[in-house]
């Protein structure tokens, strides 16, 4: 059952960005990369913090240092971000179709000497917590976008199982 839950937790986190990345084609490279006084600035921003999160949660449940975060200036228009965001995207897929029940049992040690030094987490929660955070920034990137005059969509974890089913 927890296999099966992250995996649909996982493949719900990518739609729901796929149905982003729909609306953020459709900006200008001005509104892309346009500032904005809310939480991260532009979409891009948005974007970029989240692949980093993704990509580093991933490094660190495979024993190894994070990745150096993404910096926001290197990805100037959507195309470029993009070819990254597959990248990483594939990677965490991947990561996840690959897991066993016993894996998502583990226990992983974190170091975080910012948040309290050490910490001990199993593998599920980690995944729980991407999926979780990205829903989080999802929310904050739909809101830029109404506010650009971009479209937006409903993001509710029911809706998207309930499209699974029409398949």
């Amino acid at each position: 059952m927890m296999l099966t839950a992250v995996r649909a937790l996982f493949d719900y986190h990518y739609s729901a960005y796929d149905q982003v990345w729909r609306s953020v084609m459709e900006l200008s490279r001005e509104q892309f990369v346009q500032e904005r006084d809310y939480s991260l600035g532009s979409v891009r921003n948005q974007l970029v913090h989240v692949m980093n999160v993704d990509d580093r949660w991933l490094s660190r449940l495979q024993n190894q240092q994070p990745t150096e975060n993404l910096v926001f200036g290197d990805f100037p228009d959507q195309q470029s971000l993009w070819q990254k965001w597959a990248l990483i995207r594939g990677s965490v897929q991947d990561y996840v179709l690959g897991l066993s029940r016993e894996q998502l049992e583990e226990t992983v040690e974190l170091h975080f000497p910012g948040r309290g030094g050490s910490h001990r987490n199993t593998r599920w929660q980690i995944l729980l917590h991407v999926v979780n955070h990205g829903t989080d920034h999802r929310a904050q990137i739909l809101t830029l976008l109404h506010d650009l005059g971009g479209e937006t969509f409903e993001q509710d974890l029911i809706l998207h199982l309930w499209s699974q089913e029409e398949r």
